[in-house]
């Protein structure tokens, strides 16, 4: 993928010729830019979200939900069948069996992220068609909102409310989908407006600090899941973990994760870049090109 995006893909924003940039006067830009400011928190927030929840998730299945619930409902999906399919077929052709945990919870776990991720691809599909229609920050917000009130819900589901646990996965990751190319979007208006503002096309190093934003929230989020669990008291040598370890697990897959995504949909509302400012930019950086 990364090949092919290299070979096709085509720059169509050039920086005049007799542009000079030099590192000071490109950070100078960078932290004088309050949207760029906004959007790197939010990417922070966001990463340190999406680190704590997904490395939180398998112990969610692992010491709270019931394994035997979790048994049954893979067999009413028909996963378990599709398993067995499956090796009945490789078996049949002289191959050999595919090799899948037997043990529910990680079963279920594989099942739970595909889902959410099946689902968030599909929510990706409607990204564009909403952005065009209400804008990419009042879109982004709601469905950043949305996917967020489905992680919190977590922490009040019953261990054997399996179904529960897998149509939530799925509804948070079609609305977090909705947002996921909204972010990028947002940052590349945000080159727009540098540019916009100063006159000068620094589109490289605001995509490179997004990066080290991105980095820094999983680092963080990944971080704060190792905190959580030494501050919880989780032992991997105990077949049954302490209540209080167990209420620690469900806080970190719902309510704390949901924290960082809820603070940046606050941070949103600071963000200046609506519809109406997008397409003013937009116009007045094709005149101004134009006129080059």
């Amino acid at each position: 993928m990364f090949l092919i995006t290299f070979f096709t893909t085509k720059e169509r924003v050039v920086p005049k010729p007799e542009q000079k940039s030099t590192i000071g006067q490109d950070l100078k830009d960078l932290f004088s830019n309050k949207p760029w400011i906004i959007m790197l928190i939010v990417t922070i927030l966001v990463f340190v979200t999406l680190a704590l929840k997904g490395g939180m998730y398998i112990f969610y299945f692992e010491n709270y939900l019931d394994a035997a619930q979790i048994a049954v409902f893979l067999d009413n999906v028909g996963f378990n069948g599709f398993i067995n399919g499956l090796n009945h077929t490789l078996t049949s052709i002289g191959l050999t069996e595919f090799k899948w945990p037997e043990d529910p919870a990680t079963s279920g776990f594989a099942l739970f992220n595909a889902g959410g991720i099946i689902f968030m691809i599909i929510g990706i599909g409607f990204s564009k068609t909403l952005a065009d229609k209400f804008g990419k920050r009042e879109v982004f917000a709601g469905s950043l909102f949305i996917s967020t009130v489905f992680i919190a819900l977590f922490y009040f589901y019953p261990p054997d409310a399996i179904g529960t646990v897998f149509a939530s996965q799925i509804l948070h990751g079609f609305f977090y989908g909705i947002s996921t190319p909204l972010l990028w979007a947002m940052i590349a208006d945000v080159a727009d407006y540098s540019e916009w503002k100063t006159h000068r096309r620094a589109t490289a190093i605001i995509f490179s600090a997004m990066i080290v934003g991105l980095k820094l929230g999983l680092t963080l989020g990944s971080s704060i899941l190792s905190s959580i669990l030494d501050y919880y008291q989780y032992s991997a040598d105990l077949i049954t973990q302490m209540p209080e370890t167990i209420n620690g697990i469900k806080l970190s897959v719902s309510l704390y994760a949901s924290i960082p995504f809820f603070l940046a949909v606050v941070c949103l509302f600071a963000y200046s870049i609506n519809k109406a400012k997008e397409q003013q930019i937009e116009r007045d950086l094709t005149a101004r090109r134009q006129a080059d």
